[in-house]
This record gives structure tokens, C-alpha cells and sequence, in this order.
């Protein structure tokens, strides 16, 4: 029994001690998590964040240029940590791409673009910009950002294009949109001596003037200003004269219609014929040329001497070159220009400033005979219209079962219109044909095509800023048909050039129709009307832009 109670009151004990130690851990921990917690609560109390504010103003990352005819704007990103902070900016723009001279204009501006006009910059002058942020109250200067390169203000143009026919060894027709205020043009040559011409009313009315007293073989840049405002821009190169002991004079040689066709028989090889501007020179049966020849017009404005052609020019054997420049080539009963019916290899033919009159049957240049070789065709700046819709023959042609040739073609600044077929050439795989600054229109049907090269193709193949008009017969005409593709560049075509096979790929659509775009194409005027065409400074022959 008292061991029992002895057991009894050591259980108690034991009882009492737990249950204190029990007490005592559940009010530290009633003391602890509270103020844990009020740690955590004092310590998650919102504080003022203090803003950012660098010693020194961070330079801008970068400056971009854009525009360049009339005006420039210069932007720039604003300085990091900038924002409300009343920063604003100096901008600089120098010639000196180091800034150690002078700037040609600063400016503080409070935003971080500026546009600049040419009012307070000269075109056609380089530039160079930089960028700094300036001081604030609480920030020192930034750093200066240049930009990558220099820009140019590109002005106004109203200058026209010059035409080679408006060029001579001594003198220049310069022509222009008529600008309210011209005043004056400035010619500089090469060396630098300037010669001012005056600009009357009436000169500006008609946009023209014509400048003589030139040095010849010289290259000058005439410049067009209304009072101290330029205007304009354009450079060109006086001919050089026509001189020498090959020089065959006929312009002096009147009332005698055949005096060239007489006279080619008997000329040494490499001479240089000059006809009289106005003249008339009858071609009255086909002449084989066998040696080299230059046929011109003597140097002067005014219409060119006129080829009459009762037959075509054929040719025969080796020769280095034929050149016919500045001359108007005339249908009188022959069906060609050139029909080489003959074995014959010519370096080159060139068709320089000519236009052709009249319809002619068949081709502008033909290769009939097997071993018949052009190795360079050099057409630039004619005007070649009527060939081979009634016979379907092409304008540059060679057959002769894939023997005959045609080479490294070169075709500038042309038009041509109403024609069958444009060029075939029968299974021949030339160096290069290059078509550049070209207006083609009124063309193709009866099945023809517009380069056809029967499975092969030009290992050189361009054609660059060029315009294509109307197809005579839609349903009848095809593109360019060869074993590869013709690279374009910057070329368009008008809605109403529609091909049945062998699409022309590459060029830009118009939306409206050639005689939308040109300004009376049936009458052989192609001068672009459409002031929103894309293409109306950059495409087509420039005598039309």
C-alpha cells in the first residue's frame, strides 16, 4: 500500500514538471511569433524610393539622318534617366568631320529631333552632325554622339536632261523647268574658270538657253540659281572637234543627192564622212561596206543630215568598226537598215543619236549569211519605230541556222515602237545583252516575241530602268523566251502590255495604260504626263522624263 502511494506521488511530480515545462514553451512561443511578426510588419513598411540621378547627363546612343532634297531631320534618343528633368540638347553640324574648325550651325533645342532646310544649309555640300545633352542643375554634360556618316542636302533640280544633240564642241543648249526668279546659270570647268550667264525673262519663259564660246573636249558643271538660291545642278562634256587627215567633207558639196553614195567606194579605211545638217543623201541600190567608216553629221544644232535608203547597207569581210552618228535614217523603197548577206566579221556597229522615218517590212539589223558576225552592237540614244510588222521580221536579227551572230549588245537611252518582234537570235549563246534607260510600246503580235534566244541565253542578261508600253495584239504576243532568266531592275510595265506566253518577270506593274503614262503615244511622243509615276525620274528614255 505505501508503495503504491509512493508510486502514486512520483507520477505527480512527474505529471507537474511536464506540464510546466509544456506551459513554459507555449508562452515563449506566444512571446516570439509576435514580435516576429511585428519584425516582418515593421519591415515590409513602404519607404521612399530616392530617384536616380547620375553626376553626369548619359550621352545620347545615337544620331539618325533622314530626308535629303530640300531638308534633313537629325534625331536622336533622349539621355537615360532624363525624364522631367528640363534637359536639353546642343546639336552641331560641320563640313570638318573632326569639329575641330568651327561648326556651320549649332543649335540648343529642347527636343530630340530638329529639321534643317536649305535655307540655312547649301546643297550639295557634305555635312557632318553631333549631339550632346546638356548641363542640368543636379547633372554635369554629356558626351558628344556623332553620326555614322556625313549627309547632303540634295536641292531643287530643274534642270532637264541634256540630250547628246544638244552638245558641240563649242557650245551647250541648256534646258529647264521655267522657275519663277531665275536669274543667272554658272558654268565651271574642270580647272575651275567660271563663265556667269545672264538669264533674261524671256530665256526663263522659254526654259532654254543656248551657250557658246565653249572650250571643246572639256567637262563643265552648270549651275542655276535664282538670285542666290540654287536651282539646279547638271554636269556635261563639249565634243571634241572633228578634225584630222581622214575627215571626208561633204558639207560644202551641194545639189548633188548621191555625193555620199558615190563617194564610200572610194574612201581609205577608217575615214570619217561629214554631212551637211538639212542635207538629203540618197542611197539608191544596196552598198557592201568593206572597210571601216564613220557616218555623221557635222557638229551643229538644227536638224540632222537624212539618209534616203532605196536599199539597205550590207558588208563583207573583216572590219573594225561602223559608225553612223546623228543622222536621220529614212525609208525610200528599202525594207532594212543593214541586211549582211555576206561572210563578214565586224568588231563593232554603232547607232549613235539616230531616228529612223518611214515603215520598213523587215529589220533595222539583219545577219542572213552562215559566218556573219557583229561582235559589239552599240545603239544609244535613237529613236527606232515602224520595222517588221507586215513581213514579221525582228528589229535586230540573226538566223542563218544558229550560225550567225550578234554579240555583246548594248542598247542606252531609246525608244522603240511599233515593231513585229524586238530581238531574235536562233539558238546563240552570247556574251551579254544589256538594255538600260529604254522605252519600248505598240509592240509584238503574229506570235512574235520580245527576246527570243530559241533555248539559250546571254551569259550577261540586264535590263535596267526601262519601260515597257502596249502589245499591238495581246492574245499574239510573247515575252522573253530563252533557257534563262534576264535580271530587271528598276523597270515597269504598263497595264495594257500583256503577253500570251512567256511573260516579261521582274518589272513593277502601272496600274494604268501607256496612254495613261505617256503623253500621245500614237503620235510617238512618250514624255512621261504622270506626275505619280514611280519611275518618272528614274525609268524609261531620259529624253522623255
Amino acid at each position: 500500500m505505501r508503495i503504491l502511494t509512493l508510486r502514486r506521488i512520483m507520477d505527480t511530480n512527474l505529471f507537474l514538471k511536464n506540464y510546466k515545462e509544456i506551459i513554459m514553451k507555449k508562452l515563449r512561443y506566444q512571446i516570439i511569433v509576435p514580435v516576429v511578426l511585428a519584425i516582418v510588419i515593421f519591415s515590409c513598411e513602404k519607404k521612399p524610393i530616392e530617384k536616380f540621378v547620375p553626376d553626369r547627363m548619359f550621352t545620347p546612343t545615337g544620331v539618325t539622318i533622314a530626308g535629303g532634297d530640300t531638308s534633313i531631320t537629325i534625331s536622336w534618343p533622349s539621355s537615360l534617366f532624363s525624364q522631367g528633368s528640363g534637359v536639353n540638347y546642343t546639336l552641331e553640324i560641320s563640313k570638318d568631320s573632326l569639329f575641330q574648325a568651327a561648326p556651320d550651325l549649332s543649335l540648343v533645342v529642347d527636343t530630340t529631333f530638329r529639321t534643317i532646310t536649305d535655307d540655312t544649309l547649301r546643297d550639295r555640300t557634305p555635312y557632318f552632325a553631333r549631339v550632346k545633352a546638356n548641363a542640368t542643375s543636379a547633372s554635369t554634360e554629356s558626351g558628344w554622339v556623332m553620326g555614322n556618316m556625313h549627309f547632303t542636302l540634295i536641292g531643287v533640280q530643274i534642270f532637264k536632261p541634256i540630250q547628246s544633240t544638244d552638245i558641240i564642241d563649242n557650245a551647250v543648249i541648256l534646258n529647264w523647268i521655267m522657275t519663277p526668279g531665275v536669274t543667272e546659270i554658272i558654268l565651271t570647268a574642270h580647272n575651275g574658270d567660271t563663265t556667269q550667264v545672264p538669264i533674261s525673262s524671256a530665256d526663263n519663259t522659254a526654259g532654254q538657253k543656248l551657250i557658246t564660246g565653249l572650250t571643246s573636249n572639256t567637262a563643265y558643271t552648270a549651275e542655276i540659281f535664282a538670285g542666290t538660291r540654287s536651282k539646279g545642278l547638271i554636269g556635261f562634256s563639249t565634243k571634241a572637234p572633228v578634225v584630222g587627215n581622214n575627215v571626208i567633207d561633204l558639207r560644202g558639196i551641194e545639189n548633188r543627192p548621191q555625193v555620199l553614195f558615190d563617194t564610200l567606194s572610194q574612201i581609205s579605211d577608217g575615214a570619217i564622212v561629214l554631212l551637211a545638217r538639212g542635207g538629203s543623201y540618197t542611197i539608191p541600190s544596196a552598198y557592201t561596206f568593206d572597210k571601216s567608216v564613220s557616218i555623221m553629221s557635222g557638229l551643229g544644232f538644227g536638224d540632222p543630215a537624212r539618209l534616203m535608203l532605196a536599199n539597205n547597207f550590207d558588208a563583207t569581210g573583216n572590219i573594225d568598226s561602223l559608225k553612223f552618228s546623228d543622222l536621220s535614217i529614212a525609208q525610200d523603197g528599202a525594207s532594212y537598215f543593214m541586211n549582211i548577206g555576206h561572210a563578214t566579221v565586224i568588231g563593232k556597229v554603232n547607232v549613235e543619236n539616230c531616228t529612223t522615218e518611214g515603215v520598213f517590212n523587215n529589220s533595222f539589223i539583219r545577219l542572213k549569211q552562215a559566218g556573219a558576225e557583229i561582235t559589239n552592237l552599240d545603239i544609244n540614244n535613237c529613236i527606232i519605230d515602224s520595222f517588221g510588222i507586215a513581213a514579221k521580221y525582228a528589229v535586230i536579227y540573226a538566223n542563218a541556222s544558229s550560225s550567225a551572230l550578234i554579240d555583246n549588245i548594248e542598247i542606252d537611252n531609246s525608244t522603240f515602237y511599233s515593231f513585229y518582234y524586238f530581238i531574235r537570235q536562233d539558238g546563240i549563246t552570247g556574251i551579254s545583252l544589256n538594255i538600260n534607260n529604254c522605252t519600248f510600246n505598240d509592240m509584238i503580235n503574229n506570235s512574235g516575241y520580245f527576246i527570243n534566244y530559241s533555248g539559250t541565253f546571254p551569259t550577261v542578261f540586264n535590263i535596267t530602268h526601262t519601260i515597257f508600253g502596249s502589245t499591238i495584239d495581246p492574245t499574239k504576243a510573247n515575252g522573253i523566251k530563252s533557257s534563262g532568266n534576264a535580271a530587271l531592275s528598276n523597270c515597269y510595265i504598263t497595264s495594257d502590255c500583256v503577253f500570251s506566253a512567256n511573260p516579261i518577270s521582274g518589272a513593277t506593274a502601272y496600274a494604268g495604260t501607256a496612254s495613261d503614262l505617256f503623253t500621245a503615244p500614237a503620235n510617238g511622243d512618250f514624255t512621261i504626263k504622270d506626275n505619280s509615276f514611280a519611275g518618272k525620274s528614274t525609268a524609261g528614255d531620259p529624253r522623255w522624263r
